[in-house]
């Protein structure tokens, strides 16, 4: 008797029986038509392969075509909005402009420049009606040279100025922007246009230094004018005037005899 009462004692407890509860057929039919009536989802069958992987991000490639490059463009009308907003160095540096690096008593000559930062000068100068001396630290070719915002095109970039500005980029060992900083930028961009600008009143009132007198030349090409020297000139092998630009429109009148004066009586 005893040895079987410590045989009890030494055998481990039993677990108590889970009773399974058997699930009505009428759940199952509702669980099932919900199932198939929830449409499939690839991302779901994707991260259940995958697991927790984090997803590789895109390439950061270079700017290779001249309509990336048209994306970080800053015009003079552009930055004349951007001047009376908060941060605006941050704004427009490593932005790119299309600057005149003629004197304003030569033919322009344009460049694709690199917005490096910003520089005050030791006058002021009236951007359109803004007083200011801030100046632009701007790279192309091989120099560093500061310009002032007058300077800058609101045209936009040709196709020789992109292949002679990626041509310099390589002679000059300098990486090209890229995919991520095209992307940081027009977002730095769009948030500096919607921040409050200051009134032309606070700015002028504010404005300490003397203002220098604008250069007359240049005047024209900022506003949208041709000069004399870029005007197409007529023919000069008829006597008839315009026949040249005449022939060009109309086929037919290039083929007429020139007229000749007659004699007087």
């Amino acid at each position: 008797m005893s040895k079987k009462l410590r045989l009890k004692e030494d055998e481990p407890p039993s677990e108590p029986k889970v009773q399974r509860r058997r699930r009505p057929a009428a759940e199952i039919v509702r669980e099932l038509r919900r199932l198939r009536s929830t449409p499939l989802r690839i991302e779901d069958d994707n991260e259940s392969w995958t697991g927790n992987q984090e997803k590789v991000p895109p390439p950061d490639l270079p700017v290779t075509s001249l309509e990336q490059l048209e994306q970080i463009r800053l015009t003079r009308h552009r930055i004349t909005m951007l001047i009376v907003r908060p941060f605006f160095e941050q704004a427009v540096t490593g932005c790119f402009v299309r600057v005149n690096i003629n004197s304003a008593l030569e033919q322009p000559e344009h460049r694709i420049a690199e917005i490096l930062g910003l520089l005050e000068l030791d006058y002021g100068y009236k951007l359109d009606e803004i007083p200011t001396n801030v100046a632009l630290s701007l790279r192309y070719d091989d120099l560093v040279v500061p310009h002032e915002i007058n300077d800058v095109s609101n045209m936009a970039f040709t196709r020789n100025e992109f292949e002679l500005w990626r041509d310099n980029l390589v002679h000059q060992a300098i990486q090209p922007p890229t995919s991520s900083l095209v992307t940081r930028k027009k977002i730095e961009l769009y948030n500096a246009l919607q921040a409050e600008a200051k009134g032309l009143a606070l700015v002028r009132q504010s404005f300490r230094l003397t203002i220098r007198p604008p250069e007359k030349g240049g005047i024209l090409e900022r506003h949208g004018g041709v000069y004399p020297w870029q005007l197409k000139q007529p023919s000069k092998k008829s006597s008839l005037p315009f026949k040249g630009f005449i022939g060009e429109a109309n086929p037919v009148l290039a083929g007429m005899p020139d007229v000749k004066g007659t004699k007087k009586s």
